[in-house]
């Protein structure tokens, strides 16, 4: 009884946060179009003004604890191209703060795109045995990339002492060149795998899977790219992935498919991170077959 209550609950404060919105809304389809060139990962590639463009609506996640009953950004512009191989989502939203910085009380900027790894999978981040495959760009990966690995001596410039045993060099270190192992060892998160502890990223994108809420996983094989731009309050953001990267979480995706797509954002200065964020239903987005 207390479960069906707590249930009935929720999907009435659903009803209440989205008043009008995005529970009334529908969204409109995403056509991708096909173009015959390689797709760069850059937000200002003459290629998208050829590309439509629509309106996605978010609204607050209240699915999952922590919720979020305000959330921050309420709409996203987005477009999408193929050219066979690979397939490109330009994503654009206002913000009125650049957050590119995880800290003990600050949060980054993101934005992650959703799409099933079978023919369909629940909103709800999938289901069990109903698999999602998660693309999520974050700004302080993105600053990771652009500007070397965003150390104690980046993220606190007036710390005075660092030091680590067996580490080369004198504080301020640069942990990318640390080959010793014993110095290594130090660094916890960069040797049990962590991705956000890596200090050389490649790309600014996280490939994860899920089955259900409490279950995101960072996916074993990463094959996504992307990049981001802060400009004049605007982030403009490119995540690309190719249909098949010979994983066995690659999407029922390609030429010609029509497959559903969802999307969430996070404002790391309006205090988001984790289940605190806005999100989309789920949006139509029509592959144009290959040569069309």
């Amino acid at each position: 009884m207390r479960r069906a209550r707590r249930l009935l609950l929720t999907l009435l404060l659903l009803v209440v946060a989205l008043g009008p919105g995005l529970a009334g809304a529908q969204q409109k389809t995403l056509r991708a179009r096909f173009i015959r060139s390689a797709i760069p990962a850059d937000p200002g590639w003459r290629g998208w003004r050829l590309a439509p463009a629509i309106e996605v609506q978010l609204g607050p996640q209240v699915m999952a604890e922590p919720w979020q009953l305000t959330p921050s950004i309420t709409r996203l512009t987005v477009k999408a191209v193929h050219n066979g191989t690979w397939v490109a989502f330009l994503l654009a939203w206002k913000d009125a703060t650049r957050n590119a910085a995880m800290q003990t009380d600050t949060f980054r900027d993101a934005v992650a795109l959703m799409v099933p790894v079978g023919r369909a999978a629940s909103i709800t981040m999938g289901a069990p045995k109903e698999r999602v495959l998660i693309l999520h760009w974050k700004a302080d990966w993105q600053e990771d990339v652009d500007k070397g690995f965003q150390d104690v001596a980046q993220l606190y410039p007036h710390a005075w002492l660092d030091w680590y045993p067996f580490a080369p060099g004198e504080p301020p270190y640069d942990v990318r060149g640390w080959t010793n192992p014993e110095a290594r060892r130090y660094l916890t998160g960069w040797v049990l795998g962590n991705p956000r502890s890596q200090p050389d990223k490649r790309t600014s994108v996280e490939e994860q899977v899920a089955e259900g809420y409490g279950t995101l996983t960072t996916n074993e094989r990463q094959s996504a790219v992307g990049k981001g731009v802060y400009t004049n309050g605007e982030w403009r953001v490119v995540i690309a992935r190719p249909f098949a990267a010979g994983d066995p979480n690659d999407p029922a995706w390609g030429p010609g498919k029509t497959v559903p797509v969802a999307f969430a954002a996070w404002d790391g200065g309006a205090g988001e991170i984790g289940g605190r964020k806005s999100l989309s239903d789920w949006v139509a987005v029509r592959l144009s077959p290959a040569g069309r």
